[in-house]
C-alpha cells in the first residue's frame, strides 16, 4: 500500500457471514481502512467485520421488519459518512476485489484530475463496468433506492488492471430479482417518469418468468428513453419476452429494432437466429448465427452488459447443432 494514497472499503450488510470474510481479506491490503454499516444482522456478520479490523456501525431502521433492504442508497451514504480517506472503494459483501497490476491502479490514483476510476465487473458470465473507485469530495453520493448510482463530477478513466467478481449466496435471502420488483415499484410510486426504475423492474419481471408483465414496460422504455446502449438491451429483452411466449413475428419485431440500432453487436444476431430456429427456418437461423461469430466484443467503453458467449460459444454450439441435426 502506497503511503501517499488513502483507500476507504465501504459496504453495507446484512447475514453475509457465508461469504463477508472472503470479500475483507480481498480488499485489507488494499484498503487502509473498512468501513461497515449493518442493517441488523442476526447471524455472524458483525463478529467477522471485528475479527477482521473493520470499524462497523448498525442502523435497523435501513431495512423492513424482516431484513430487507429499503433504500441501498441511503444504507450507501450513510457508510460514505464514515470514510476518512480522500478515496473510496465500494464494494459488497458477495463480491470478491482482485488487483492484478497495482502499479497501474496506483498509477491512476495518483492522478489529481482523476475523480472516479472505472473497474470491470464479472457476474455469471457477463461484464460491464462500473466507477467502484472515485474521490470523496463534498457532493459525493448515493441516488436511487436499487440499481443506485454514485454522483461524480469529473474526469473518469477505465482500467482493467483491478476487477471485482460477483459470488453470491443468496440461500434464505431474497433473491435479486424480487428485490428489483419490490423496489423499483417504490421508485416508480415516486416517480413515475424514473426510465431506470422502468428499465429495471421490466428486466426483474422478465427474469421472474412474467413474459406478459414485462412487455409494456420494455416498450415504454424504448419509446422514452434516448439512451442508445439502453434501448438496445430493452428491444433484447422484449424480444425474449415474446420469443418464450412463442409470438415469433413480435420477437422479431424488436429483435430487428436491436440489430438495426446497433449492427456491430452480436446479441441481436442469437437472437434472431433462435427466433429463425423457431419459426422452422434453419437457413436463416445459420446465417445469423454465421453473422454473430464476426462481432468483435465492444471496447472497454461500452457503457452496458455484455454477454461474452453470443460473440463465440454461443452461435458455434447453435451452428454445430444445426449442421448435425437439421436439413439446411
Amino acid at each position: 500500500m502506497s503511503s501517499h494514497i488513502s483507500i476507504s472499503a465501504c459496504l453495507i450488510v446484512h447475514n453475509v457471514s457465508s461469504v463477508l470474510e472472503r470479500c475483507l481479506y480481498s480488499i485489507k491490503d488494499f484498503a487502509d481502512e473498512i468501513c461497515i454499516v449493518d442493517s441488523g444482522s442476526d447471524d455472524d456478520t458483525v463478529d467477522i467485520a471485528r475479527q477482521i479490523g473493520a470499524r462497523i456501525i448498525i442502523d435497523r431502521s435501513l431495512a423492513d421488519s424482516t431484513g430487507r433492504m429499503r433504500d441501498f442508497a441511503a444504507a450507501r451514504n450513510t457508510v460514505l459518512r464514515m470514510a476518512h480517506s480522500r478515496w473510496v472503494l465500494s464494494i459488497d459483501a458477495d463480491e470478491v476485489f482482485k488487483l492484478t497490476q497495482p502499479d497501474k491502479i496506483y498509477q491512476l490514483l495518483r492522478n489529481k484530475r482523476l475523480h472516479a476510476i472505472e473497474m470491470p465487473i464479472l457476474s455469471g458470465g457477463v461484464h460491464w463496468h462500473l466507477p467502484r473507485l472515485f474521490l470523496r469530495k463534498p457532493w459525493t453520493c448515493w441516488h436511487e433506492r436499487v440499481h443506485e448510482w454514485v454522483e461524480i463530477r469529473g474526469p473518469v478513466r477505465r482500467t482493467n488492471s483491478a476487477s471485482i467478481e460477483n459470488l453470491p449466496d443468496k440461500k434464505g435471502k431474497e433473491s435479486a430479482s424480487y428485490r428489483d420488483l419490490r423496489l423499483c415499484k417504490l421508485l416508480l410510486d415516486e416517480n413515475p417518469d424514473n426510465l431506470r426504475g422502468v428499465f429495471y423492474l421490466a428486466r426483474a419481471l422478465r427474469h421472474l418468468n412474467r413474459f406478459r408483465d414485462a412487455l409494456p414496460y420494455y416498450d415504454r422504455y424504448w419509446r422514452k428513453s434516448d439512451f442508445r446502449a439502453g434501448r438496445y438491451v430493452a428491444a433484447i429483452g422484449a424480444a425474449i419476452c415474446y420469443l418464450m411466449l412463442h409470438d415469433f413475428k413480435a420477437s422479431r419485431c424488436f429483435a430487428m429494432r436491436a440489430y438495426r440500432l446497433d449492427p456491430q453487436l452480436a446479441e441481436a444476431c442469437c437472437l434472431l437466429g433462435d427466433i429463425s430456429l423457431g419459426i422452422g427456418r434453419p437457413d436463416l437461423a445459420k446465417s445469423w448465427f454465421e453473422r454473430a461469430i464476426t462481432k468483435q466484443i465492444p471496447k472497454n467503453n461500452y457503457p452496458l452488459f455484455i454477454d461474452p458467449s453470443s460473440y463465440g460459444d454461443y452461435p458455434n454450439s447453435q451452428l454445430q447443432w444445426i449442421n448435425n441435426n437439421l436439413p439446411v
